[in-house]
């Protein structure tokens, strides 16, 4: 059996593989062509990412996984207070955490506090691999804590938490890539979030980056009436009032939550 270092080991190294390979794939068929500097956003993008892991490396208990393994020591949450079969507890562990996460993400949108600090990973003036891990540290914290209560509160076991992460966080690594899927695997995205879905969360227009939140599969924007298929009109990537190149240094992305304006709401 897999310990959690080596299975976290593991993940690590399907998620550089995965980024590794749609930043190839971008590079030799991209879907839309580059409007920033490539080198200034890949590095503040990069150097966002190196925060939120040390941030996590100080603070052992802002990992899910470790929040995991304290409940499951400690007996703590709603599956250590019944008996199911191991593999239902799994399975209703991941199903929970992809709806809470499709949730958390409506909140990031929806509490303007939260929309401040998530809003620097909407600023992207381009979409590609490394917008997956453009958050603000203040946000990277926020989710952290949520995960960690969320985890406490329901006794996730680690494995559907280190699961449910590793698989996430390729999928996201996918879906945030700056490419096109071919024709004929179009029917991918009736069952997994893929580029042609998500990069409509990532429009200027209200109504198509309030759209397709979900973090692995289309089930809950469809469920919940979030879903979006195709743009409006024009499609332009970001968030108008961070539009100019300067926004994309890492100065300028840090401080980003107190300059930036409600997410506006389209004429009722």
């Amino acid at each position: 059996m897999i310990g959690w270092p080596d299975a976290s080991t593991l993940f690590g190294w399907i998620f550089a593989i995965t980024f590794l390979g749609v930043a190839c794939w971008e590079a030799w068929r991209p879907s839309r062509a580059a409007i920033a500097s490539l080198t200034l956003r890949w590095f503040g993008n990069i150097a966002l990412f190196a925060m939120a892991l040390l941030m996590t490396w100080l603070i052992p208990l802002l990992s899910s996984l470790s929040a995991a393994v304290i409940a499951a020591q400690r007996g703590w949450g709603l599956f250590h207070l019944v008996t199911l079969p191991p593999a239902i507890t799994l399975a209703a562990s991941f199903v929970l955490l992809d709806f809470f996460g499709y949730w958390m993400h409506r909140l990031l949108h929806k509490i303007p506090l939260l929309w401040r600090l998530h809003a620097l990973h909407h600023s992207d003036t381009d979409l590609d691999v490394t917008t997956t891990i453009r958050h603000h540290p203040a946000e990277a914290l926020v989710q952290a804590l949520c995960d960690a209560a969320l985890v406490l509160l329901f006794g996730f076991p680690p494995q559907a938490v280190l699961l449910y992460g590793g698989v996430v966080l390729v999928v996201q690594t996918f879906h945030h890539g700056n490419v096109m899927l071919p024709a004929r695997l179009g029917w991918l995205s009736r069952w997994l979030i893929t580029p042609d879905l998500h990069r409509l969360h990532h429009s200027m227009a209200y109504a198509e980056n309030n759209s397709n939140f979900g973090n692995s599969v289309p089930l809950w924007d469809w469920l919940f009436a979030t879903l979006r298929l195709a743009p409006e009109g024009e499609f332009k990537v970001g968030l108008a009032e961070f539009s100019g190149a300067k926004f994309q240094r890492l100065d300028k992305l840090l401080i980003q939550p107190l300059l930036v304006v409600p997410n506006p709401r389209p004429p009722s």
